[in-house]
């Protein structure tokens, strides 16, 4: 990469943390192109040459933003700590995203946009499903996991719980006006009724 692509990419860079900091504060709606300008110190003009609108420029975000959540549970799961420490600290993250983007995120990620839902299936089956699978594999050979509970049979529980959240509006909607109550839905999944 020449300098001119490295400096093109260093801007571009640039705004996508400008603009995933406001999105995480305000949600997308009150976020204005000008605010994200101001934010990383460039012009409105250089926004529209590296994404052609706000809702392109939303979409890159997330995609980003999703990348760095993927590194981030990567690296917690292939830590050396002990499994339960690594679960907690996946739950709570888990819910501390979710209630990020003022009650805007699975909206607009995941019902609004096909490119969006395509995106995340593709990252979710090609990359997360691996290691998730690898996590859960640790468990249950450290005995973390009740043996009852085959691989199977956890990675198909939590590919229902996740199409039955994005399944409908309402149940989304709800869970992101409310974090305690998706703190709740990721313990419960993660750690049955029995806690």
């Amino acid at each position: 990469m020449d300098g001119f692509e490295r400096r093109k990419e260093q801007k571009k860079e640039s705004i996508r943390r400008a603009a995933l900091e406001l999105f995480q504060n305000y949600g997308f709606k009150k976020v204005s192109v000008s605010d994200i300008a101001e934010r990383a110190g460039v012009s409105q003009v250089t926004i529209y040459n590296h994404f052609s609108n706000k809702e392109a420029l939303i979409r890159d975000v997330l995609q980003w933003y999703a990348m760095i959540l993927l590194a981030r549970y990567k690296s917690m799961m292939e830590s050396d700590r002990p499994f339960q420490e690594k679960l907690e600290d996946i739950v709570f993250d888990k819910s501390e995203v979710v209630s990020q983007f003022q009650g805007e995120l699975l909206k607009t990620w995941m019902q609004n946009d096909p490119n969006m839902q395509d995106f995340i299936d593709n990252l979710y089956a090609n990359h997360v499903l691996p290691v998730a699978r690898k996590f859960f594999e640790e468990g249950l050979r450290q005995g973390n996991i009740d043996r009852r509970f085959s691989l199977e049979t956890i990675t198909y529980y939590i590919e229902i719980i996740r199409r039955g959240f994005f399944s409908t509006p309402e149940i989304s909607e709800q869970a992101e006006r409310n974090p305690a109550l998706i703190k709740g839905l990721i313990e419960l999944m993660t750690y049955g009724l029995n806690g």
